[in-house]
């Protein structure tokens, strides 16, 4: 249990950011409300290609944020339709939902961590100053993949929490700076005091490893999850390769799937994929284009699992290098059948 903690908050202290976008339409199509709506989105070099939308959407009911080189667009997933948050001018760098419909986020200002916020139950929202974290920007960037802390929420107590103070003995952030949603004070709280505020999932302990695979076990039945996938095409490099071991990561809204990760190799960080079982264990999808270090995956409430992916650069793409293998991430959506579609190409979101 203690080693499956440690894994999960060390990839908690892991996330992808970028800076700028460009929004252009699609010559081919016609568009509408381009400075609010942007539905059917792919890229093009550092342009959004967008389509027309029928109606415009309102951001309160879009269920995602998406975090594109530095700016915000709001995702509806039922339309679906993409609405770019112009308000925000400055560069944004992580975000996170909380229950009462807010969107809390963070933007270096003159090298400072600011905190910010978007109240999605007014009209018009707009970007509000909430605080100063105390913290410089570049205390709350890892120096293993050079990504930025991600603002967690703990809903136990009300929180915001921002990582900061890299280590090389842990390979993660060490230090965290606490924001109460209550009163508006900023706090200290140390890694080590981390487990003290942890909502264990009750379900762990239905999940063990047996001879190299996963298995779930409730009382009535024995399934295994992980025996209809090949996980020895996904091990990069045999000379890392260690005993097989998995970590359960979340819970489809129904509780009748898992987001597991299965870990392959191990370096200076644990690597492998993700994948989703169905608990009868007939469906079991590896998401090839992942790695269990650093990932960013969450459910929508209709079943689909998000998660932010890779896909190889196209050689009319002006960073391909055909002696090099260049990929670029994307937002892939699972469907509860099994099919999967390209959302956007960006390497960030939250779900509401």
């Amino acid at each position: 249990m203690k080693r499956q903690l440690y894994f999960l908050l060390t990839m908690l202290a892991m996330s992808l950011v970028s800076c700028d976008i460009i929004i252009k339409p699609d010559p081919n199509s016609v568009t509408t409300n381009v400075d609010s709506v942007v539905v059917n989105v792919k890229v093009v070099g550092d342009s959004l290609v967008i389509k027309a939308e029928v109606e415009p959407v309102d951001i309160s009911q879009c269920d995602m944020v998406m975090l594109d080189k530095g700016k915000l667009f709001f995702y509806n997933s039922g339309k679906p339709a993409m609405v770019p948050f112009a308000a925000e001018t400055d560069s944004v760098v992580n975000c996170v939902f909380t229950p009462d419909n807010h969107l809390y986020y963070c933007v270096p200002v003159e090298g400072r961590m600011m905190l910010r916020s978007i109240d999605l139950n007014e009209a018009e929202p707009q970007p509000k100053q909430v605080g100063d974290w105390g913290v410089d920007y570049e205390k709350c960037v890892t120096e293993t993949y050079g990504t930025v802390s991600p603002l967690t929420y703990y809903p136990l107590r009300n929180m915001l929490g921002l990582w900061h103070e890299f280590s090389w003995d842990s390979y993660s952030l060490t230090q965290q700076k606490l924001y109460n949603l209550s009163n508006g004070n900023i706090t200290d709280w140390k890694w080590e005091d981390m487990g003290t505020d942890v909502e264990e999932d009750e379900f762990t302990y239905l999940f063990e490893v047996e001879n190299g695979q996963y298995w779930f076990q409730d009382g009535i039945a024995r399934v295994c999850l992980s025996d209809k996938i090949d996980f020895n095409p996904y091990v990069s490099d045999p000379d890392y390769a260690s005993e097989r071991d998995y970590s359960l990561i979340s819970w489809s809204p129904d509780k009748s799937k898992v987001l597991y990760a299965a870990i392959l190799e191990w370096g200076d960080l644990p690597h492998g994929i993700l994948a989703v079982a169905s608990l009868d264990g007939e469906t079991q999808l590896p998401l090839e284009d992942t790695d269990c270090t650093g990932f960013v995956a969450d459910w929508l409430k209709d079943g689909s699992l998000v998660y932010v992916g890779e896909e190889p650069l196209s050689p009319s793409d002006p960073d391909y290098d055909a002696n090099w293998h260049y990929r670029a991430h994307c937002i892939k959506r699972v469907f509860p059948d099994g099919n999967t579609e390209i959302i956007a190409h960006c390497g960030d979101f939250q779900v509401k």
